[in-house]
């Protein structure tokens, strides 16, 4: 097939994008072969085409004005520049400026939609536990039956996590970024911190503890209070009012699965294993008074049953779902 001279360009654009037919890659192959200035051309049309479509720094401007201003530059320069041998190259040189114009226009709006649209997230654990990673590189861990979406607002440099359920958050700090958790209307705002948050929705309370760092906890309409570490804020949802208390020493054995009880009652210890574990301790009335001092690291709930039942001497009645402990009871 013959292709003339005068588009050497229009083909030179197709086979650099990988556009070209066998036969158009044939002919500029041999045309680039001829002599020493086509190879130059074509190595020339190869670097703006690789700067153009690699071009990382992307700026903000107007694309529709910058190509109406190129476009009344062209047609004023096509009334004064008269015609000559090199028309060809001329244009060539005009169509890549308005194909730099146009590429990386689009290219600022792709890389827009993909900084806003990359960075979400949605998790969600329901049977059970679960760790990950958000966008921002910050850590998090679910406790069952919990919902977490994750924003981020780049105008606003804000990372946004709506909260229902628990979990913990180990934050990728950034001084020039915030972290908020939303947890329906009442805010955690990250200082720096790791630090867990409760907040069910059916729940009448939303606690927060933190482990690292500091926390605003605060509302829309109340400025709410400062948690440093190892700080628990509970938010009462029916009197919309701020306490602080000291954390319970379980509070992180749902991600941990390490429980430390010191002359604990009874009640209380196997209330917060049933809340961990999905096989369930039933005690007897009697029991609830009788008090333990022991750690557990990771053992599995049968274990944990069996060594409360040794240490307090109680009988222990295992089936497929529950552990039943029953004795005479505890003197206070």
């Amino acid at each position: 097939m013959n292709y003339n001279v005068d588009h050497i360009d229009d083909l030179i654009g197709k086979y650099l994008a990988g556009e070209a037919a066998k036969d158009e890659i044939l002919f500029i192959e041999s045309w680039v072969n001829e002599n020493e200035t086509n190879r130059k051309h074509l190595d020339q049309c190869k670097l703006i085409f690789d700067k153009t479509f690699h071009a990382r720094d992307l700026q903000e401007f107007d694309t529709d004005a910058a190509w109406l201003k190129l476009r009344s530059k062209l047609h004023a320069g096509s009334k004064t520049v008269p015609f000559h041998a090199r028309k060809s190259e001329q244009q060539f040189w005009l169509r890549i400026a308005a194909s730099v114009i146009v590429v990386l226009g689009i290219g600022f709006f792709a890389y827009q939609w993909i900084n806003s649209a990359g960075k979400s997230m949605e998790v969600v654990a329901q049977k059970e536990t679960k760790a990950d990673t958000l966008p921002d590189g910050s850590g998090v861990f679910l406790n069952k039956k919990t919902e977490l979406a994750y924003t981020y607002n780049k105008k606003e440099k804000n990372h946004v996590v709506k909260l229902k359920g628990e979990a913990y958050f180990n934050i990728h700090h950034d001084d020039e970024k915030t972290f908020i958790i939303d947890a329906e209307g009442v805010f955690i705002r990250d200082i720096g911190t790791s630090f867990n948050v409760k907040a069910y929705p059916d729940d009448n309370t939303v606690e927060v503890v933190v482990e690292e760092g500091k926390v605003m906890f605060y509302t829309d309409t109340d400025s709410g209070i400062f948690l440093s570490a190892k700080g628990k804020g509970i938010y009462n949802k029916t009197t919309k009012t701020f306490t602080i208390e000291q954390p319970e020493e379980n509070v992180l054995a749902y991600k941990t699965k390490f429980f430390s009880f010191s002359d604990t009652d009874l009640r209380t210890a196997v209330e917060a294993l049933n809340n961990v574990y999905d096989k369930k301790i039933i005690l007897g009335e009697n029991l609830y008074n009788c008090r333990l001092t022991v750690s557990f690291n990771q053992e599995d709930i049968d274990e944990i049953a069996a060594v409360m039942a040794e240490t307090l001497g109680l009988t222990l009645k295992n089936s497929a779902n529950e552990i039943r402990l029953e004795g005479q009871g505890c003197e206070r």
